[in-house]
């Protein structure tokens, strides 16, 4: 009795070891399925869609019919306020004649109107406001008028800047997006355009101002207070969902008939940005709901940019990848007693720097990172008196023609000033290695990273499964053993008694 309960004892102990195997071994395989699961895209019923890196648009994230034609309805205001930008002076004074009444087709009071009135006087830099802000076809109108000499004269500045962008989707034939069957683009053009909008650091103050109020004048009486129609970046009383996103950048709202609802917005999280066009949404999406269907492409974008930036970009930093941080120059006028073997060294400011990136990206940086080379410019001219801690310039280090990071340039002493000249130092040099002769990627030690850390750890839950499964194979096979000589033996007694 006591043998019997023994062996139901150890069974029962071997099947929970058993057990507690089987679990482990899903755990592992299950852990990282729900870290990479997938955005529900199907949900959102946006026809033409495209969700790029903000920094390199060839990173796509998620693309739908993204080189299809379609109307970029007032989304077209970007091209204008680029070519406005690029082209005039905002602090130009004009006077605005009937051009703000409509030039190709009259503006009726279902057009987005700045509000301006013909014989007003008012600076370019107002005029660039309200075709933003409120979506101003009278400022598009104003503005072509203005830089271009005319509508025709614009246009063609604006089909230029597509062409020098890369836009070869994408036609114009008028600065506000009034409907017109060959005025056209892409949701891929769209977001090369926004890529490029961004580096304007102009355009990017002005489309993210929340309000701007433009002077009351002759001509009309009271001041216009413009609010952005960018829910993303303006909450408006009134509204069942708050909309505003706190890491948007900026954005251009779009909505005729034939172009639906349309977007394109940019926004940024810890060093990555990224850029969402949506066009095409139906005027109805709610069964009459209008105000719900109004709102569906900001609260769709702002669950975009979450998973985007929760899933799609990594981190490395300078410490992983082993960068130099000492650098050496000459200096002119030096007290050479002052300097090191004749040099002044510096320091690039990396302690702190991390790079974030797509995951692709990261990898490769990763995987390459004996190939990075660090561009050195000297911003200050080399020539004593230098302090310790003086910014001389900033380090940029690439791979291949990218620059992956910058970091500043910080001399390590001070240098006095001396009689004679030393030959003057080169103010931007390649540099690979540093004033000791080290590389510029240290294939020595390194501390130990987070990142390093975690892999350890998978690498150490993969050597144990793969000891408990030899485990449990090895108990298998000698379980089955003895079931076998136990059979035998028992066989050989039965047939001695016989």
């Amino acid at each position: 009795m006591l043998y019997c309960k023994a062996m139901n004892t150890q069974k029962w102990e071997t099947g929970m070891k058993r057990l507690l195997s089987i679990l482990l071994v899903l755990t592992i395989l299950t852990i990282p399925a729900i870290a990479l699961a997938d955005f529900d895209y199907d949900s959102i019923p946006t026809p033409n869609m495209l969700v790029v890196d903000g920094n390199d648009t060839s990173v796509v994230f998620y693309e739908r019919n993204a080189d299809q034609r379609v109307f970029p309805a007032s989304t077209t205001k970007i091209m204008t306020a680029l070519v406005a930008l690029e082209n005039g002076n905002l602090d130009d004074t004009l006077t605005v004649g009937d051009e703000v009444l409509g030039t190709t087709i009259k503006f009726t009071e279902l057009s987005s109107l700045m509000g301006i009135k013909p014989g007003e006087t008012l600076t370019l830099r107002d005029l660039v406001y309200g075709l933003m802000l409120v979506s101003g076809n009278d400022a598009g109108e104003a503005i072509a008028k203005y830089v271009g000499g005319s509508v025709d004269g614009f246009v063609a500045l604006m089909n230029q800047k597509a062409q020098q962008i890369g836009m070869n989707g994408t036609h114009y034939t008028n600065p506000h997006g009034v409907h017109d069957d060959d005025h056209y683009t892409t949701a891929r053009d769209m977001a090369k355009l926004m890529a490029y909008a961004l580096s304007i650091d102009e355009f990017v103050k002005i489309a993210e101002t929340r309000t701007y109020t433009v002077p009351a004048n002759s001509v009309r009486p009271t001041e216009l207070v413009l609010l952005n129609t960018d829910r993303m970046l303006n909450a408006v009383p009134g509204d069942p969902v708050n909309t505003v996103y706190p890491y948007a950048i900026c954005g251009k709202t779009g909505d005729t008939p034939m172009a639906g609802k349309c977007f394109v917005v940019a926004a940024e999280k810890d060093g990555a940005r990224v850029i969402i066009t949506m066009f095409g949404d139906k005027a109805d999406l709610y069964n009459g709901d209008t105000i719900t269907t109004n709102l569906a492409r900001f609260v769709n974008a702002a669950a975009i940019f979450d998973h985007v930036f929760a899933n799609n970009f990594a981190t490395v930093t300078a410490a992983e990848l082993g960068l130099q941080k000492t650098f050496s120059t000459g200096v002119v006028n030096a007290n050479a007693a002052d300097l090191q073997d004749g040099q002044l060294t510096m320091s690039a400011q990396i302690e702190n720097l991390t790079i974030r990136t797509s995951n692709d990206k990261v990898n490769n940086i990763k995987a390459n990172a004996g190939a990075i080379t660090a561009n050195v410019v000297l911003t200050t001219d080399a020539q004593a008196p230098i302090t310790a801690g003086q910014t001389m310039g900033v380090v940029e280090y690439k791979l291949g023609e990218d620059v992956i990071c910058k970091a500043d340039l910080i001399a390590d002493f001070a240098v006095s000033a001396a009689s004679g000249e030393v030959s003057s130092p080169d103010e931007t040099a390649i540099v690979t290695e540093g004033p000791d002769g080290t590389a510029l990627i240290d294939k020595g030690r390194k501390d130990w990273s987070a990142s390093d850390t975690l892999t350890l750890t998978f690498v150490l839950l993969a050597i144990l499964l793969v000891a408990l499964i030899v485990t449990f194979v090895l108990s298998e096979r000698k379980r089955r053993y003895e079931r076998k000589r136990r059979a035998r033996a028992k066989q050989r007694r039965q047939q001695y008694y016989e």
